[in-house]
């Protein structure tokens, strides 16, 4: 910045003369100095090329990777005892609603309006209370599920934990998915079933 000023200093031959250019220039030369600081930033640090460190990626370690196929097992197994824990308890939820479907049509073929209409405000409120509980089963497995999982995540190597916590936060956001979208297919069943008049009478002509 000094080499500046002197130069400024030498074209304009005097000090006085200088000093006249500064008093009448001031913004310009603020101007100038503000444009010329900027640049020098913008040619970069000193230290910018030493800095400038190329990532490299090192292919991993054999117990690196015997943990990862360790916990894939793991994670396949878990995976695969939500699945049929899920399909356990939709069979038993099926059973059930059989069970009260089947005592329901018993009642209804004896025609006596009153005894069909107390039979399935019982059967829908039994249907929509094993509902609930279907879906109170299913989030306790995917509970356990998640906490035995990191429980296996919490013991791996530092370089695989971030991905393996994605991979279970995706796959439990699945298995969110698919049960809030059978509870909500169950309540637009039991609505139909409350809606529809099971028991008409003809009038014969």
């Amino acid at each position: 910045m000094k080499l500046f000023f002197v130069l400024l200093q030498l074209y304009f031959g005097s000090r006085s003369s200088f000093k006249a250019f500064t008093m009448k220039n001031s913004l310009i030369c603020v101007l100038i100095m503000t444009i010329f600081s900027t640049l020098s930033i913008a040619q970069g640090s000193s230290i910018a090329d030493i800095m400038n460190v190329a990532p490299v990626t090192v292919k991993a370690d054999e117990t690196t990777m015997e943990a990862n196929e360790d916990y894939q097992k793991e994670f396949d197994e878990q995976s695969k005892k939500v699945d049929d824990l899920f399909a356990k308890h939709s069979e038993k939820f099926t059973k059930d609603v059989t069970e009260l479907i089947q005592v329901y049509n018993k009642v209804l073929s004896k025609a006596i309006e009153q005894d069909v209409k107390n039979e399935k405000q019982k059967v829908a409120t039994r249907v929509n209370a094993l509902s609930m509980s279907l879906i109170r089963s299913k989030k306790d497995v995917l509970t356990q599920y998640n906490n035995n999982l990191m429980s296996e995540i919490r013991a791996l190597p530092k370089s695989l934990k971030d991905d393996k916590e994605e991979e279970l936060a995706s796959k439990i956001k699945e298995y969110k998915a698919s049960i809030d979208e059978e509870f909500e297919a169950n309540q637009q069943v039991i609505k139909s079933f409350r809606s529809t008049e099971h028991l008409t009478t003809e009038v014969s002509n």
